[in-house]
Parts: C-alpha cells; structure tokens; sequence
C-alpha cells in the first residue's frame, strides 16, 4: 500500500532505522550488567530454571541443595509464557542473569516492531518514528523489558494483537492482507492469553478496535465494506465473549482464593485495604514519566485529524485514533477493575497510550497548531510528577509494579539529579516545541522585541519595579560581603546574620538578575524554534533540523533516556545484592566462605557462581561468621544490621561490625574482621563510638539511672565544634551518652534552647531512630545527633541549653545532675 498522500514524510528513509537502532541498544545493553533483584526476580528465574530443567531438559541447570522440580501452575502464579521464554534463553545459554533477559528484550523489540507497523500503515513514517521512541523510552516499558519482571511480554503482546486487529478493519486491502494481520492478531492474542489470561490478554485488544469499528459504522464514517464489517462483527463477538468468561472466572478465583486459574493469568492477593479503581491511573503517571505528562494532551487531541488529511487517509487514521483511544480505555477499565482482586498490575496496552502520543505530535507538523494551553498543562505536569518523585521517591517505584519494594535511602540524594535533569530537559522541549500557537514561519530574533522588555522593566510602576530589584540586589551583595568577611574577621562575625558558604548565598545575589533575565531567555528559546522551523520549511541543510513536534520529542526522549541509562541501572545496582557480591569478589581471598542472611540462597550461583551459606537469622548467621576460623564473609540485608552489631558490642568489642561495603543501604557486606588499610563503612559508626568522646560542654549526669550524660557539642558541617552559633547556619546539636544500665522502654530527644522570651525546640527521634534503645549494650558510648538551624531573626544573646528523653507526656528523670522539670540543665550557648 502506497503512503496515505496527506502524511507522506519527506524525512530520510534511515531515520526510523536509526530511531530504532538506538532504542534496541538502550535495551539489550544493560542487561548483562544488573544484578537480580532479590527476591522479585530471584523468584522468576527460578521457575525460569526449574522449567528449562523439567520442560527442556536443561540438565546443565540443576543444582545441588535447591528445588529442581517442575513449578506446577500455582506456584507460577500468573500466565506461564513469560518464564517459559526465560526457560528457552537459559537452555540455550546456560545458567546467566542476561540469558533469562535476551528473550525477555526480544519480546520487548516485537512489540516496538508491531506499534512502528501500525502508525507506519494508517498514518505515515513519521509518527511511526515517533511511536517507536516514545513507547521504548517509556520507564514502564523498558524496564520491564531489561527485568525479569515478566509483564513485557503483555505489553508486548498486546501491541501486536491492538496492531493486528486495527490493521485487519482499517486498512483497505484486499481480503487475503486483512487475513494476514488477522494473523499477527492470532499471534499476539495467543501471547496475551498464556501471559495474563483471557480478561487482560485477549479482551482488551478484542474490544478496542472491534468497538472503534461499531462506533463509525453506526456513525456513516466508514464506506460500506461486507469484509470488513464480517470482521468487524466476528471480533467484537469474541471479544464480548472473552470479557463475559474472564469476569467469570474472577469472580469464581475470589470465592476460592487458594485455587489458580490458568485461563485467568493472575492470582487473588487480598490485602488489608486494596487499592481503588483509580489507583491505575496514579500508577500511570509516575511509571510513563516524562511521557506521561503528554498523555492527556493526546488524548484530548486525538479525535481532532489535521485538516490536511482527507479521502482514504481520513478514514484510515480516523479508525486508528478511534481504535488506540477505545483500547486504552478498555485496558483502563480492565486494570482498574482487577486492581481490587490483584493489586496494581502494570499496564499492558501502554503501546496505545505510546501512539497517541506520538499522533499528537505528528500532527503539529501537519498543520494542527499547537495549543499554549496544552503545552503549559503538560509542562506543568512536568514539574507536578517531578515534584512528587523529589518528595515522595517510593513513587519512582511504581514503574516496575511490585508490591513491597522498598526505596533505598542511600540513593535518595545521589539519583535526585538525574530526575531533575530529566524533568528539565523534558519541560524545555515541550515549552520550545508546544507553546508557539502559530505554525506559520514568523521572524526570529528581532531586536525591537528585546528592546521592548528592557522598555518595560525601565518604565514598569514608574520605574519602582527596577528600583526595588535594585535595592534587594544591593542587599544581598551586602549580606554576601559581610558573610564572607565575617569567616575572615571574627570581629565582623555578628554582622553576618547569614551563612555565606553553608546557604548558597555566594550565588544568591545572581536571583534578582536571573529573574529578570527570565523573559528574555524565553525569548531566545522562542526564536531559536522560530529559527529552525523557518530553516526546515525552506528547505535549509536538508531536513536536519527538527519540526517544533520534533523538539518537544527530543526533549523528552533525551530526559527519559537519561532515566533509561543513568537513574534506573543505579537503582537497580542499589535494590540488588550484585554489587555487594562485586565487593566480595574483589576483596576475599579464594576459598573464603561467604554467607547470606535476608538473601536467598539461590542468587548466589547467579553471582558468585559457587555454593554459599544460607542462613536463616541473625542468631545463627552471627554464631557463623564469628567460629574460630579464617577470614568469613556475610551478605546481609540493612534490616538485619541493627541486632548483629549489638551482638558484636556485646563482646565488648567496643566497635562496630565490620561492614567491607556499605554502599546500598538496603544490602551490606560484613566480615569477621578488619585487615590493615581497610575502612569500616558501618553506617552506625556515626552514631555508636568506639573512642570517649571529648564534649567542648562535658557534664556528669544520669537519666534514669540508666543512661549517664558526658556532655554535648555543636559542630558545624565539617564536624568541628564551635563555641557560638549564628541564626541561618547549619549546625549539628550532639549529646553524647554512655549506657550505664539496661535501658527500659523507648524514648524520644527533646532539646529546648530558652532565653529572651523565646524557645527553639529541636525534638527528634534518638539516633533519628535508627538503633533502638532495646539494643543499646551497657558501656555502649553513644552519640545522638540532628541538625540544628536557628530562625534568621534570632536574637544575639546568651541562651541555656535544656535536653532530655521522654515518651508522650512522661520525661525520664535526672537522677544525677542540674535539672528542672527533669529536663536537664546542659549551660549556655552562645548566639551572634
């Protein structure tokens, strides 16, 4: 079939090539490099090896120790294609993380294949490009297509089914090219079923199109067509049918929950508050990001075709967009409704919500305008689910569709940046592409609209704007000069009321200018697209530079590539023991023994590639790596940490367990001991000393009789004790105990700072709760710490210090020292 005449591209045939050569990389080349996910995808590629074993015969593959039976269907727990395809790779490649991924990538790439044929077919190469960057840059996507997760091949499954059915009602061909999608329809149909079961991996992609068909049938939009209509009315039957049978089967799976359904492709997981029905769509946000903040500018936009279009090109895109709008709904209703019985599963028809998005933007190069409304709707999506990673990160979590997962707080602050990047690079390409409302060429870089602004800000409020901006400026130079002199010239400390090198205030005086400076770099970033669509539509170097459609897609594609390669790999070496199996590689001599505790066991072949030590408590693993012997290694989840280093303590050891890498805060390598130039990466070292400390504010005093008081001190970020503090400036507040008996109970810090009329309270959780009083060992030399910042306005002067444990209303006594109110009486500190 000829291109339809109103979308004919004049683009390089190389680009879609190119396009979906680089998105085959991003998938095919991590997965050789991360570990297994312990134990979401431990769990897979078990039942990926007991079936290679059973089902192919993979002898090779058995290990001693372990379970080397065929799973039966209700330990699969879900539609058994997936882990069959995972079998296949490891029978063939043998006993690797990468060879249980390959066939997992390749399902991946299919489902790419089939969404690139469907846009290319009844819209034009062009949205097809875009198809196949959007879908493989979406986080749900390839991450499920580089884990071993399973849900990839619905995904995939289903773009194959959705492209197969649409294709066989509305692309006009003759009755045989109709059967032959109907055959790629079979084929993804097939793959729905045996990945997840009648009601979301046959009905869905049944429904969708069969029911855009209806809808322009009953409207007269569609020229009459026997075939087509046979087809038309065949396929909404079976998909009415696999609909009635699925909802059959769930609601008998939820009166026997302990049955599994194959013909249903998930199990019952009641929980003690299941998710709503909107759950879904929540989940979508955070899992398609930066995608997902075009979504509902494509779907808002999908039924309005550019003019240009016209004849059979009208009819054929008018059946896609109908077919992609009615499959996403469909699939929405369809996820929503088992999210009660199953948990939020990850989407599956994620290739239609792809093309819309990729119709959305094709459409601005054909003569739809962009829309300033949608564009600052969808960047402000932008910075919404930016702002919700930032605050919320178990969100970032949503795309892999897990339950239980836990974030790693170690990372919290060191992937912080490559989401902002990526919310910033897809925020300026939409703002750059989106907000022109015109598509005709205008002039670009005309000096009179610069001017103008200058004009404006001169003679804005008769000049008071400039002069107010004038004088916050003079006022921050000022504060910046006295901040900087006062680090030099203690004299001149009180007049600094800010910290000039804690508070980023050495680049806060740049605020005003940058402010002012805003518009007019919304200028140049407008007129740089003026410029290149004025370059482009006159035919300039080729067709190089890219349509305004085309920035917004870069801009977005670059931030969620920067997701794809960058934030997610360093995620997942965060929640995944490999690294810490990496560390043991590298730092044990042969022969050493290693142990797991809250690992299984069954990863260690995967990783170290000899038996390990399961253990199954920190009871016995402590028992373990501390029996006379060599050197002994333990891989142990952080949860654990807490009652193996107490147990150490209490050796009187007078030190933390040594931990040889500590670089995930969810899996940590321990030792039995330290070698010479090792470092203790023990997270609890900061809190727990293995020295007396030495308090520039010592006291003698007890809590409770329990918990004898050496003093405090407050240290600036370097660690440093000071003997006065500012308002503005961060600072640590640090109480040191020694634990002088069994302490009885659990307590929270209270630190009051009182003079002048005023107090600052800085209450906080002991050891910010990260070691339990239940824990703490006698003669255990304790350092409680948490910052402390004074309010700008607070008044110089000399305050008194009071601290202390409570619990609700009840404070622990002072049984030794200067105390009112049994809070106790620490001195002074000093404000300037």
């Amino acid at each position: 079939m000829s291109e339809p005449e109103a979308s004919r591209e004049r683009s390089p045939a190389w680009m879609p090539v190119l396009g979906f050569g680089f998105i085959a990389l991003t998938l095919l080349v991590p997965i050789a490099k991360s570990g297994l996910w312990d134990p979401f995808e431990l769990r897979s590629i078990e039942l990926a090896r007991r079936i290679a074993l059973g089902l192919f015969g993979a002898s090779g593959l058995a290990l001693p120790g372990t379970d080397n039976s065929l799973p039966t269907r209700g330990e699969v727990d879900r539609g058994e294609l997936p882990f069959t395809s995972m079998a296949l790779g490891m029978k063939l490649f043998g006993l690797h993380t990468w060879a249980a991924r390959l066939p997992l990538v390749l399902f991946a790439l299919a489902g790419l294949a089939a969404a690139y044929v469907l846009a290319r077919r009844l819209s034009g190469r062009r949205t097809a490009l875009f198809s196949v960057l959007v879908l493989g840059t979406m986080p749900l996507y390839f991450l499920h297509a580089r884990t071993l997760l399973g849900d990839i091949v619905t995904m995939a499954a289903l773009s194959a089914a959705t492209a197969g059915v649409t294709l066989a009602l509305f692309e006009q061909g003759r009755v045989a090219a109709r059967l032959a999608w109907l055959g790629l329809a079979a084929v993804g149909l097939g793959a729905g079923l045996m990945s997840r079961g009648l009601l979301l991996g046959v009905s869905v992609p049944l429904l969708g199109a069969p029911l855009a068909w209806l809808a322009l049938k009953l409207s007269g939009a569609l020229e009459p067509d026997r075939p087509r209509d046979a087809f038309g009315a065949s396929l909404l039957a079976l998909g009415v049918a696999a609909a009635a049978l699925g909802v059959t089967l769930l609601l008998r799976a939820d009166g026997e929950p302990d049955r599994y359904f194959v013909w249903l492709g998930f199990g019952i997981t009641h929980g003690s508050a299941p998710p709503t029905f909107d759950a879904v769509i929540g989940a979508l946000g955070h899992a398609l990001f930066p995608w997902s903040a075009l979504v509902p500018m494509a779907l808002a936009r999908a039924t309005a075709l550019p003019a240009s279009l016209a004849g059979a090109a009208r009819s054929r895109e008018s059946g896609l967009r109908l077919s992609l709008v009615l499959t996403a709904l469909v699939g929405l209703g369809a996820w929503g409704g088992v999210s009660p019985y199953a948990g939020v599963l990850p989407f599956g028809p994620v290739a239609s919500l792809a093309i819309l998005v990729a119709l959305a933007l094709a459409d601005i190069e054909r003569g739809t305008p962009p829309s300033r409304a949608l564009g600052m709707t969808s960047a402000a999506l932008v910075v919404l689910l930016l702002a919700d990673f930032i605050n919320l990160p178990d969100k970032v979590l949503l795309a892999f569709g897990v339950e239980g997962a836990r974030f790693p707080e170690s990372f919290r602050e060191s992937g912080a940046p490559w989401l902002m990047l990526a919310g910033a690079s897809a925020a300026l390409g939409i703002f750059v592409g989106l907000l022109e409302d015109d598509p005709s060429e205008r002039p670009a870089f005309e000096r009179r609209e610069y001017a103008a602004w200058f004009a404006t800000l001169r003679d804005q409020w008769n000049g008071n704007l400039l002069f107010g901006v004038c004088v916050v400026e003079a006022a921050l130079l000022g504060f910046l000069a006295f901040g900087l002199l006062g680090e030099r010239i203690p004299a001149l400390a009180r007049f600094a009321v800010v910290d000039a090198g804690r508070t980023g205030m050495r680049v806060a005086w740049l605020v005003p200018p940058l402010v002012l400076a805003l518009p007019l770099l919304a200028l140049v970033l407008r007129d740089a697209a003026r410029w290149l669509s004025n370059q482009r539509a006159r035919g300039r170097f080729g067709r190089l530079f890219p349509t305004r459609s085309g920035l917004a897609a870069l801009g977005c594609v670059a931030g969620a590539t920067g997701l794809s390669v960058g934030y997610y790999p360093a995620l997942v070496a965060q929640l995944s023991p490999e690294g810490t199996f990496d560390a043991f590689r590298r730092l044990a001599a042969p022969g050493d023994p290693l142990g797991l505790l809250g690992t299984s066991s069954a990863s260690a072949p995967y990783a170290v590639g000899r038996p390990v030590v399961p253990l199954s408590d920190a009871e016995s693993a402590f028992d373990w790596l501390f029996e006379p012997s060599a050197r002994r290694w333990l891989v142990l989840k952080s949860d654990t940490l807490n009652g193996l280093n107490s147990r150490y303590r209490s050796l009187g050891k007078n030190a933390n367990l040594p931990i040889l890498d500590g670089r995930s805060s969810e899996v940590l390598l321990a030792s039995n001991r330290l070698l010479p130039g090792e470092h203790n990466q023990n997270p609890l070292d900061r809190y727990l000393l293995d020295r007396p400390p030495h308090p520039t504010h010592p006291l003698d005093a007890c809590l409770g009789g329990q918990i004898d008081v050496l003093g405090w001190d407050v240290t600036n970020l370097d660690g440093e004790p000071v003997r006065s503090v500012m308002p503005a400036r961060r600072y640590e507040f640090v109480i040191y105990y020694r634990v002088a008996a069994r302490v009885v109970g659990s307590w929270e810090t209270f630190v009051h700072i009182d003079g002048f009329q005023r107090r600052f309270n800085a209450d906080h959780p002991t050891l910010d709760g990260h070691y339990p009083f239940s824990l703490w060992i006698v003669g255990d030399l304790i350092a409680d710490r948490h910052e402390l910042t004074l309010e700008p306005n607070f008044t110089r002067g000399r305050y008194q210090v009071y601290f202390g444990l409570y619990s609700a209303s009840r404070r622990l006594p002072v049984t030794r020292g200067t105390a009112t109110d049994d809070r106790l009486h620490g001195g002074d500190i000093e404000v300037e």
